[in-house]
Parts: structure tokens; C-alpha cells; sequence
């Protein structure tokens, strides 16, 4: 597989567990074991029991029936839990794309959603998200892209979108599928924020299936459940699809570990207690964020998401100061070296002077990790 190093990940694996403040993770604050067996009214001691041993490759019935009632018309038959979202997209990908097909992805993106259809020998097209539209998919801009007549084996979209947290409504999404289903393709689409409203007054982001049983979506316990560490993801699609994702999957993983499918099962019939403990902890934050750039809008700027835990905000000099921008590998690097307080820079994403930051963790370490980086863009961008 020709593939290029994973931005992101390898950021992660520089100085995630390196530094004090991590203000760069994209998940909501995980549970302990305890607290979810309290939230959900279940014993902790009855986890003690579980055998450790291989699970049914395809996810357990339950787990199934419980994801699949989330989606219209959707059976245990329609789904394959995986490990972790990751795995579902690329196994996603390799059902579908060869070298002779042709696949467009929404970007910017999370470089898996790109890199893993481009290795495969797939043409890849990416339709850019532009940062003046909020980030919002323009579909005059897909037709420039892809113009009628072309085969198109797979159409790509992640909405509440990653990094920058936009949203899609239905209608715009119900156009996408027809875009996509008139080229012969399928709508593959990432959810996997999904849920995690940031205010009373928005509904959550449509799924793919809500639109057409005919979608692969793809979903996961970590973003907006808070089991970011048990890694369980699934794909809910067509069957003969997911069936071909569980024949690769065979090479990958085998199947999914029975205990995190337990604390998954747990969440899942408890959805609504855990989501609601979940949004509490992102509203929260979210002011906290709100804060921040009010007050630091001459140097950082960008929409504000309305779904998820992650923003892209844009850093730039102050009005009139036409001094050149530091990259933001070096902006994020010496904020990560000097400071301890961790950013996902741009550049991981392919977008220079950005930087992605995460508001789901701990309040405390969000509050002090955005002092630190007040005071280190006053010194940077101002001074």
C-alpha cells in the first residue's frame, strides 16, 4: 500500500502524552468505567465476568439491533461493528474503490478520508469546504468538480464536519445523494459527531440513511459518546456492502473486543442519559471558547461550530500589520515545546495558519490551556 504518513496521528504520537494541557483532542471528556455504570444504572462488578476471549466477527446481535434502531429502515443485517470509526472508513474504502474508479471526498478533511481511497489506485477528487462559506458543501462547486457523465464509484462527506465542525441540513444532503446515485455511486458518510449539539435551538445533523437506505454511514462511541478508549465504530449501510467490509475486515482485525462492545451496548440503551451528560460538558466549554475569541478576534478568527467539540480557527496579525505568519507546524510546535499546551496545526489538515482545538475535555484544563495560549498570541501575533 503506497500511502503517506498520517498528519494528524503522528502529531499525536509527538506530544500527546508529552505535554500538560491538551486542548487538541476532538472527543468529548470519556467516562471512567464507574461513572458510566452509574449513569446507566448497571453494576461494575458485573464487567468482572466477561470472558476475554474472540466475539462474533460481525459485533454482537445486540450491539447490532441497538445501532441499527438509530437508522430507518435498518437491521442487525445492515450492520458491521468495527474497531473504531477508522477502521469502518477504511474498510469502506477498500469495498468499494480499485484501481479503475473515481471517488470525490470533502475537504479539508481527516487525511484518512483522502490518503486510504487515493492507495488503493482510486482517482481521487477532492470538493473543497471553503472557509468564506463556513464550510458548508456548495453544490455548484461539486457539478465544476464532477461533471455529469462520469462514473463515479464513491461520494465522501463528514458533517458535523472535521475539523471545523460544520453542519449539513437535509435538503443539501438529499442533493448530495443524488448527485452521487445518478453517477452510480455510493454516499459514504462519516457521522460520527453526530449528536452533539451545542444548543437547545439545533436539531442534530440528518444521517445519510435518514435520506436513502442506499448510504454507508459510518459511526463511533468516541466522538460524541465519550468511549473514546473502548474503540467501537460501525458502518450501517447496504448489505451486500457490509458483508464485503466483513470478508476485508477478516485481514484486519478480526473482530471487535467483547468488552468494549459491552460498555458500547451499555451507552447505547442509555443513549440519551449519556448524550445529555455529554452536551452539558460541551456547552460549558463552549462559552469558555466563545470567551477566548471574542476577545482575541483581531489575531484569531473563524466559524463557530454549532455540533461537535472541534473548531479551525484561522490566526492572522492584527489589522494593518503586514509582518509575515509563522507556520503553523511552528506556531503549534513551540506553543507544544515551550508551553506544554497542545494544537493540531493546520498544515496537518493542508491548510497553513490554522489550527484545530478541541473543547470536549476536562473545563479546567480547557480554561487553563487557553490562558496559555492568550498570552502566547499576544506575544506572537501582537508583539
Amino acid at each position: 500500500m503506497n500511502i503517506p504518513p498520517f498528519g494528524v496521528e503522528r502529531w499525536f504520537v509527538k506530544y500527546e502524552f508529552k505535554v500538560s494541557l491538551n486542548i487538541a483532542e476532538s472527543c468529548i471528556q470519556p467516562f471512567t468505567v464507574r461513572e458510566l455504570c452509574e449513569l446507566c444504572e448497571e453494576d461494575p462488578a458485573d464487567l468482572i465476568d466477561l470472558r476475554v476471549g474472540y466475539a462474533d466477527g460481525l459485533g454482537s446481535e445486540d450491539l447490532r439491533e441497538a445501532i441499527a434502531a438509530m437508522y430507518p429502515e435498518t437491521s442487525p443485517a445492515n450492520v458491521l461493528v468495527t474497531t473504531g470509526a477508522i477502521e469502518a472508513n477504511f474498510l469502506v474504502a477498500q469495498a468499494l474503490l480499485g484501481s479503475n474508479s473515481r471517488a470525490v471526498v470533502e475537504f479539508p478533511a481527516y487525511q484518512q478520508l483522502y490518503s486510504v481511497p487515493a492507495s488503493t489506485g482510486a482517482e481521487v477528487r477532492l470538493w473543497e469546504l471553503r472557509e468564506d462559506n463556513l464550510y458548508h458543501p456548495d453544490l455548484d462547486d461539486l457539478e465544476r468538480l464532477d461533471p455529469a457523465g462520469e462514473p463515479l464509484a464513491m461520494l465522501t462527506v463528514n458533517h458535523p464536519h472535521n475539523p471545523s465542525g460544520a453542519r449539513v441540513n437535509a435538503e443539501v444532503l438529499g442533493s448530495i445523494h443524488e448527485f452521487v446515485a445518478s453517477r452510480g455511486g455510493v454516499l459514504h458518510s462519516d457521522e460520527v459527531y453526530r449528536g452533539l449539539t451545542l444548543g437547545d435551538q439545533y436539531q442534530a445533523s440528518p444521517s445519510a440513511r435518514d435520506i436513502s437506505p442506499d448510504a454507508a454511514v459510518v459511526g463511533s462511541m468516541s466522538k460524541a459518546y465519550g468511549l473514546s478508549g473502548a474503540r467501537i465504530g460501525w458502518i450501517a449501510g447496504p448489505e451486500a456492502l457490509v458483508r464485503r467490509c466483513g470478508e476485508i475486515r477478516d485481514y484486519v482485525s478480526i473482530c471487535p473486543p467483547a468488552q468494549s462492545e459491552r460498555l458500547a451496548l451499555m451507552a447505547l440503551r442509555n443513549r440519551e442519559k449519556v448524550l445529555d451528560r455529554n452536551k452539558a460538558i460541551a456547552r460549558r466549554n463552549l462559552r469558555i471558547l466563545q470567551g477566548f475569541l471574542g476577545r482575541n478576534s483581531d489575531v484569531v478568527s473563524g466559524p463557530v461550530p454549532h455540533e461537535g467539540v472541534i473548531c479551525f480557527p484561522r490566526y492572522h496579525r492584527p489589522p494593518g500589520d503586514r509582518r509575515p505568519l509563522p507556520p503553523s507546524r511552528e506556531f503549534c510546535g513551540r506553543l507544544a515545546e515551550e508551553r506544554g499546551v497542545l494544537l493540531i496545526p493546520g498544515e496537518c489538515f493542508e491548510r497553513e495558519h490554522h489550527f484545530r482545538l478541541g473543547f470536549g475535555y476536562d473545563t479546567e484544563k480547557l480554561d487553563a490551556g487557553l490562558a496559555v495560549l492568550e498570552q502566547y498570541v499576544d506575544e506572537v501575533l501582537r508583539s
